[in-house]
């Protein structure tokens, strides 16, 4: 007997796809605003090859619903940019900007593809992963020639192999604790560079948002990435690590928003939901408690900030409905 596999994408490829579409509908707007109003001719070159990634993104995505018949989702246009806006972020800013697009597209593809089954789609998957290795190079060899990329901290090569001789090296709540790990370092200085892109990107929509309570909501944004930066460095500075300041003043005098506050929210939103995924993965690198505890402490408060930007969305009704399981008891307590 013939085993016919039903080709239909499964929950997880449904998800991945429908959040890249709104991810890249959104980013197409952002970058559209960057080409506009950027000045560096080698930082424009960077932007036109993210604009080329997320135009590729949603032609694939649009073709492959239409053909599963998949309703397109509304996502974001045109009507979200204010093109005539003057530029709010400096070239530099964008060029960060862009960094950290290629490095979040390198996590989030790279899980995609493993949770994915029919071939098309790892396929996809596949090609994109390249394309986020492509932009993160591009961008991070620029901010190298620019002299703007910030490495994180050097230590000492170890000398000889060593084994703990203690529970000591799991740290404690209190007191004093052992140096920090290699790999304890590597995920405060990312940590410390997300925080930043986020605080800048915050502060910025707090300039500019028509929403007095969207500006205020910005605001308390941009301060939490602010003090969840200090938080980091004061970790490195007890442990006699430097760590160093990346970041000056980047945002221009502007008050006229180059975009809708939906889709500064949207935004906002997204940002949240990656530092939050970058947090739990450092507490999985971080064997010191009291580094454990200030991460899932810094969750907590993210976490209460990201649901309060959801309930703004859904109050401006602006949430986009991501697919999902019909409810039974609705469809079956309904009133024909």
């Amino acid at each position: 007997m013939e085993i016919i596999h039903n080709p239909q994408l499964t929950s997880s490829e449904l998800a991945t796809l429908w959040n890249t579409y709104m991810a890249d509908s959104m980013a197409k707007c952002i970058l559209v605003h960057f080409k506009l109003t950027v000045e560096n001719e080698k930082i424009e070159t960077v932007i036109d090859t993210a604009l080329q990634i997320a135009d590729d993104h949603i032609k694939t995505i649009t073709d492959l619903f239409q053909k599963e018949t998949i309703p397109i989702p509304q996502g974001f246009s045109e009507s979200d940019i204010h093109k005539n806006a003057p530029r709010l972020y400096s070239d530099i800013y964008y060029l960060r900007y862009l960094e950290h697009m290629g490095r979040t597209g390198l996590s989030t593809y790279a899980l995609a593809k493993a949770i994915s089954s029919r071939k098309d789609i790892r396929e996809i998957y596949k090609k994109w992963y390249s394309q986020a290795e492509s932009l993160f190079d591009m961008a991070t060899d620029l901010e190298l020639e620019l002299g703007v990329f910030v490495r994180p901290p050097y230590i000492d090569y170890p000398n000889m192999v060593q084994f703990v001789e203690d529970d000591e090296f799991l740290g404690s709540f209190f007191g004093k604790q052992r140096p920090l790990l290699a790999i304890e370092i590597a995920h405060l200085g990312t940590n410390i560079e997300v925080c930043h892109v986020g605080q800048t990107l915050l502060m910025g929509f707090s300039q500019v948002a028509k929403s007095k309570n969207l500006r205020h909501y910005f605001q308390r944004g941009s301060n939490i990435g602010k003090k969840q930066v200090s938080t980091f460095f004061d970790i490195l500075k007890d442990s006699n690590t430097s760590y160093p300041s990346t970041w000056d003043s980047m945002i221009t005098g502007s008050i006229e928003p180059p975009f809708s506050d939906k889709l500064m929210l949207f935004q906002t939103n997204l940002l949240s939901a990656i530092a939050l995924a970058d947090f739990g993965t450092a507490i999985s690198g971080s064997v010191r408690k009291d580094i454990g505890l200030i991460y899932a402490r810094l969750i907590a408060e993210l976490s209460s900030f990201a649901e309060d930007g959801a309930k703004l969305m859904i109050k401006e009704k602006w949430l986009e409905n991501p697919p999902q399981v019909h409810d039974r008891d609705k469809l079956i307590n309904r009133q024909d």
